[in-house]
């Protein structure tokens, strides 16, 4: 049976054409190179550039569904093509503003976007299928900066006070339904989990959600994949749940102790945590153990290593966070662990002790580092304000910092005793003091806490905090009266705890939203990472608490790490009242800021990741200025490529950068330098970051091993070694590129490296029939409409064009097999006019053209209608007209079409009303290729099956035998 009958929509038959309808078709398809976009009109060439540098931008922040979006719609832009209309809302913004100029901004907030590259003169004459490099661009500015921790502003003049604007609303969360654990996987243990659960806490009635989401905390990946369910649920899946367990847990932790503890100093709760959080896995590890929570793989229950049940543990806390069940979470560790709520009696940290032992001395900490990053060594010199001296090595900082407080406290053994006996002496439950707002704090900071106390919903009863939460050190320094007679303190302590509050909730909406859209996320999709200053400074910014800071005169309020920490303290406030509330009930503010949250790596990660890919080694060097209370760093990085060949780099930030600081903004300055476009608008770089990028794009070439496919798709995503070019068929911008590349490397630079010539094939397959492609995506459609069935059977086709082909040898074989099938169902009248001009095509080519025509033949069957058929070869390219009546066109033939144009090298499927015109672009260039361009057009041309050259022997031309009709 057809498989077209039922789907084929008929159309009233169109009035008679002209004879010369392929003539008009292709005239209508030269003439199409241009699009309108909200009023102007933008060439193609410029839209598939533009395209490509959205792309790029949403990979770098993991939206990876807009990347693949936008590179689909890059490969709709051929010239003569049909690209959609009515673009999204968002894409159409973005591209105003890049097409614009105004990109100083990218589209999702991160680095400057690519410079578009340079004109490159095309063959006009031709109607094969061009794609020329869009026109020259200014080189768009690099973004200002922003103002670095602790640059002073120049001071602005005094202005009158006006009362800032906050957003108050409040929003009620809702999430999705998470995704049902298979029942396979988890069977009755659910139940099992939840009575041990139940147990421990002293009664509790589980809902089946939560029942079900407790079978699955307990599994290990080794059993994901010896029971072989790793296909329906992901080890991510429980790397997502520990996460999430793994921050319930901190704030369980901290709660706790700031009910009974009163720390001098952020630093003493911090090392408190830290060593409390380690003695509560440890419980929870034991709890674990004895209870035989986990389900291991065979192999690994040998030897089971003592993270394994910690992990588990955490993941059964992450399940009851995810389902609501904080308060069972709390119950839970203070049943395991009964030092949740009292003083330990387990031996202070030494940096603790030594703070306690040496506190009214002060103590200041330095720190030196040798070695390559892999195997640095730390060293940390400690000193009081006395004069007295320590140091210690370690394998980090903390480890460093660590040996040098012991080695103070070993050389002064009588005030070490004296520290010891005074905490053990410290009162278990201090009263609790009653935080006052400030008599007179201004009116910005009155009206700050007035608007946190309406946006958290926390009356006045939280103005105390709110006040302590919008208070610096330094204000405190300097008006200790006023912070004495209100019971206040700085918002350090604060803060620490708003850092964990903060990191809690970050990782319940990830968990929340990643669980509701499946099982089986992938790395970026499951990557939580902690929320870092700079968006915390974004939600303080927001909340506008610069207005209401209190500050030195000195100090002014808008640094980032000023503002970062005033955010998460008011965050601190608002859980300290309500608690688990902020889950599902938050001000509309916060839970923007939580939901466009981009868990992304940072500058320094991305470049490790890069250099990982190309082999080149890096080391980070420091150079620090400035008094001891305002030192300013900057990060020089040294890199070595595979040859030995050695670069250095600096960024240097105004104002007192610190170490963090300075080294993300010289890993951020190369990838900036390594994002920008060699076609041309390297001649308009500096000098220093022209020769960075040469230096690059040698140590890409010679680096360059045998990536993964992971890897793969990381190179493609920022456009390393012209493969975004390949990939969206823009082949003339790709020998643009090539060429410019020969030009920067100069003579060292002209071989090809054997695994290059590999990874172009590998790239592109990728692109064509791997996992994200377009092809796959199609194939998958399970929905059981019209649609969705054209899109399938469109899959399987272009699937067997790119992969087998018929057996014939030339274009006329081909119609004329088919003709002889097709003629007896529905008629088909062919009009051959090739015998002018020589066709020569790629292999593949015929494959197209045979599914094409079976396409087609179907689809009028089904109708009951003629087929008309044209054939013509202009400029080296085979025209083949299909026309078909009474059949609309569009419906049955678009996604075959757009599929086809694709996924086939210089093939074009173009859909009219009332035809298909399928273009096959056989005369490739014949000037000769430096080899790094072959490469990659060795490669383009080439399909899944390695076949990369021409057939010369294939041709149809101007032959004797050729002039006799063969269709009669």
């Amino acid at each position: 049976m057809n498989r077209w009958v039922g789907i084929v929509s008929l159309r009233e038959t169109a009035p008679p054409t002209p004879v010369h309808r392929i003539a008009l078709a292709i005239d209508a398809a030269r003439n199409r190179t241009s699009y309108q976009l909200a009023g102007q009109t933008v060439s193609y060439a410029r839209m598939r550039w533009a395209l490509r540098t959205l792309g790029q931008e949403h990979a770098r922040h993991s939206e990876w569904e807009r990347y693949a979006y936008c590179v689909d719609l890059a490969g709709d832009f051929f010239d003569g093509g049909h690209p959609p209309t009515g673009l999204p809302f968002w894409l159409t913004n973005e591209l105003q503003n890049l097409l614009d100029g105004r990109s100083g901004t990218p589209p999702t907030g991160g680095r400057r976007a690519q410079a578009a590259p340079r004109h490159t003169v095309s063959r006009s004459a031709s109607t094969r299928r061009v794609r020329t490099t869009p026109p020259e661009a200014v080189r768009l500015a690099r973004p200002a900066r922003s103002t670095p921790t602790g640059q002073r502003p120049s001071p602005e003049p005094v202005r009158p006070y006006s009362r800032a604007q906050r957003r108050l609303d409040v929003h009620d969360v809702t999430y999705p339904a998470l995704c049902e654990p298979p029942v396979s996987l988890v069977g009755t243990y659910g139940q099992e989990v939840r009575e041990v659960v139940g147990k421990a806490v002293r009664g509790w009635d589980a809902g089946p959600e939560v029942t079900a989401w407790l079978g699955l905390a307990v599994e290990h990946r080794s059993h994901l994949y010896e029971s072989h369910h790793a296909d329906q649920v992901t080890p991510h899946v429980l790397g997502l749940l520990d996460r999430l367990g793994g921050t319930a847990l901190d704030v369980i932790l901290v709660d706790a102790y700031t009910r009974w503890a009163n720390p001098r100093k952020s630093a003493e709760q911090s090392s408190e945590h830290a060593r409390r959080r380690a003695a509560a896995d440890l419980a929870l590890g034991a709890w674990a153990t004895k209870q035989g929570l986990v389900r291991m793989g065979a192999g690994e229950a040998q030897q089971p290593a003592r993270s394994v049940f910690e992990g588990v543990a955490r993941q059964i806390l992450g399940v009851l966070s995810l389902c609501g069940e904080h308060e069972i979470a709390r119950r839970l560790v203070a049943s395991v662990w009964p030092d949740l709520d009292r003083p330990s009696e387990t031996r202070a940290e030494p940096v603790a002790l030594a703070q306690t032992a040496f506190h009214e001395e002060g103590l200041t900490y330095d720190y030196d580092e040798e070695g390559p990053d892999h195997r640095k060594v730390f060293r940390a010199a400690v000193r009081t304000g006395t004069g007295r001296t320590a140091e210690g090595t370690g394998q980090s900082k903390k480890a460093a910092r660590a040996a040098a407080a012991r080695a103070l406290l070993a050389a002064y053994p009588k005030v070490a005793a004296a520290a010891s006996a005074e905490r053990k002496t410290a009162p278990a439950n201090l009263p609790t003091v009653s935080l006052l707002p400030y008599a007179h704090p201004g009116n910005r900071h009155r009206d700050a806490v007035s608007d946190l106390a309406a946006m958290f919903e926390l009356g006045h009863r939280a103005d105390g905090l709110l006040a302590q939460a919008l208070t610096h050190a330094s204000w405190v320094h300097e008006n200790q009266a006023a912070a004495t007679a209100a019971r206040q303190r700085d918002n350090q302590i604060l803060a620490h705890h708003g850092s964990h509050v903060v990191n809690h909730l970050a990782a319940h909406v990830r968990v929340r939203q990643a669980l509701a859209h499946c099982l089986t996320p992938g790395e970026d999709e499951a990557r939580i990472l902690t929320t870092s200053d700079d968006d915390a400074a974004r939600l303080g910014a927001t909340l506008q608490l610069a207005e209401g800071l209190l500050t030195s005169r000195g100090e002014s309020g808008q640094g980032r790490t000023v503002v970062s920490d005033a955010a998460q303290a008011v965050v601190a406030a608002a859980w300290r009242v309500h608690g688990p509330r902020l889950l599902g009930r938050r001000p509309a503010v916060l839970d923007d800021w939580l939901s466009g949250l981009e868990h992304q790596h940072d500058p320094v990660t991305v470049l490790d990741a890069m250099a990982t890919t190309y082999g080149i080694d890096y080391e980070y060097m420091y150079d620090v200025s400035g008094p001891e209370h305002l030192q300013s760093y900057t990060a020089t990085i040294g890199l070595r490529d595979a040859r030995g060949r050695v670069h250095r780099w600096s960024e240097r930030l105004p104002g007192t950068p610190g170490k963090p600081e300075a080294k993300k903004a010289t890993a951020e300055a190369i990838l900036d330098i390594l994002a920008t476009p060699i076609n041309g608008v390297a001649d308009d770089l500096p000098a220093p970051e022209r020769d960075l990028l040469i230096f690059l794009l040698r140590a890409q070439l010679d680096g360059l091993g045998q990536p993964t496919e992971r890897q793969r798709a990381r190179i493609l995503s920022r456009g390393d070694l012209g493969t975004d070019l390949l990939t969206t068929g823009d082949t003339e911008a790709f020998v643009a590129w090539a060429e410019r590349a020969r030009a920067l490397l100069g003579p060292d630079g002209t071989a090809v490296p054997d695994a290059l010539r590999e990874l172009y094939p590998k790239v592109l397959d990728d692109t064509r029939l791997g996992p994200g492609s377009l092809l796959r995506r199609m194939a998958a459609d399970p929905g059981p409409d019209v649609a969705s069935v054209v899109r399938r059977n469109a899959a399987n086709a272009v699937r067997r064009a790119l992969s087998s082909g018929p057996q014939a040898a030339s274009v006329r074989d081909v119609v004329q097999d088919w003709w002889r099938d097709q003629a007896p169902a529905t008629g088909v009248t062919v009009r051959d006019d090739m015998r002018h001009e020589v066709f020569r095509p790629l292999p593949i080519h015929l494959g197209a053209l045979d599914e094409t025509l079976k396409w087609v033949g179907e689809a009028a069957e089904a109708a009951d209608t003629r087929i008309d058929v044209e054939l013509t070869v202009q400029d080296g390219t085979l025209h083949v007209w299909l026309g078909l009546d009474r059949v609309d066109v569009r419906a049955a033939c678009d996604d075959f079409a757009r599929l086809l144009s694709h996924i086939l090298p210089y093939t074009d499927c173009l859909v009219g009303d009332d035809h298909v015109l399928l273009r096959l672009h056989g005369d490739l260039e014949t000037d000769p290729l430096h080899p790094l361009a072959a490469a990659g057009m060795d490669a383009y041309a080439s399909g899944p099956r390695g076949r990369r050259r021409l057939i010369e022997q294939v041709a149809d031309g101007p032959a004797e035998a050729q002039d006799k009709q063969p269709y009669s």
